[in-house]
This record gives structure tokens, C-alpha cells and sequence, in this order.
């Protein structure tokens, strides 16, 4: 599955950038296991993804940039994610099945969102903004984060935090997804 690929390419990104998320990634889950804490079937996307990493483990003076994959968002467990659910009840544009992957300090999450027996489209969550369409897959967000790696986007600052060029974003965005 590419989605691995990108996973992998992502990893690369964070060790070259020596990021202290790499120390404190949980290790990934299997497919039963994620069913069985989301309660029913998902698409192979968020299997592979919770594969890839079941989120961060807590550690003293750990800061938030510290456990971020890009800037300002790090991975939830799944276990997490349940938990985060219903906190988002009633939002039209996530419906019955998503489930959290990222999530910033503030409570801005990625989401993927799915229809049964469908492959999930990814959803950004911006508290006191409508919830939007952002990714047509799981795949496509990851490819857009190394995207943002290479072309600078996303890069470590003179303080050494991870840090977002909003105008090269926006550039790459338009590259990968479109507009």
C-alpha cells in the first residue's frame, strides 16, 4: 500500500530533522484491535495508519512541538481518538464513522471520515470554523505533509520548532490536492 510508503517517507523527514517525536512514538496496533476500539469495521486507510503509530507516549518536560509530526499536530492513539469522538457529536460533515489522527494542543484535529464499506476522505477540524473536506485520502494528507518537508513548508525554525511557511503551503496544497 503507497500509504505505507509515505509513512515511511514521513519517518525519514522527522529523523533527518532530528524531531524528539521519534523517542516517544507508540507502537502501532493491529487491524482487530483498532475494529474492536472503534467498534465495527474501517477502511484499511486508519488500520495502517493506528499500524503506524498508536499515538504518543507522555514525558516529563515534553513540550507540545516536541511529540508534533508537523507543525502544530501529533498523533492520537486510537484509544484516544474513541474517547475524542463524541466531543464532535452532531457535525454534519464528520456523520457516524471517523475517527481522529492528529490532533494540535487546541484541540484541532485531522480526521478520517468514511461511508461503509467506502475508503476514508480526511477532514480538518478547526475549533470555531465549519469542519471542511481536506484530503481525498489518508494517503494524499501524508503525501502532502513530505511534500511540505521538501519544498519547505514545514521546516525547523531558529528555536528549533517545527515551524509552517503558510504561503508555501497553500503552494504545495495547490500542487498535491488542488483547489
Amino acid at each position: 500500500m503507497m500509504l505505507d510508503a509515505e509513512l515511511e517517507r514521513l519517518v525519514g523527514y522527522l529523523r533527518a530533522l532530528n524531531r524528539p517525536v521519534l523517542n516517544w512514538m507508540v507502537p502501532g496496533v493491529n487491524a482487530d484491535h483498532v475494529s474492536s476500539v472503534l467498534g465495527g469495521p474501517v477502511p484499511q486507510s486508519i488500520t495502517r495508519w493506528f499500524h503506524w503509530c498508536n499515538g504518543v507516549a507522555d514525558a516529563p518536560g515534553q513540550i507540545q512541538d516536541d511529540v508534533n509530526v508537523i507543525p502544530g499536530y501529533s498523533p492520537i492513539s486510537v484509544e484516544e481518538a474513541a474517547r475524542m469522538r463524541s466531543a464532535y457529536a452532531g457535525d454534519p460533515v464528520l456523520g457516524d464513522n471517523w475517527v481522529p489522527l492528529l490532533g494540535s494542543g487546541g484541540g484541532d484535529v485531522y480526521a478520517a471520515v468514511w461511508a461503509p464499506g467506502k475508503e476514508a476522505v480526511v477532514a480538518g477540524i478547526l475549533l470555531g470554523e465549519p469542519t471542511e473536506i481536506e484530503f481525498s485520502t489518508v494517503e494524499q494528507m501524508v503525501s502532502l505533509f513530505n511534500r511540505c518537508f521538501e519544498a519547505g513548508a514545514y521546516s525547523v525554525d531558529s528555536q528549533g520548532m517545527l515551524s509552517m511557511s503558510p504561503e508555501r503551503y497553500d503552494e504545495v496544497y495547490d500542487q498535491v490536492v488542488g483547489r
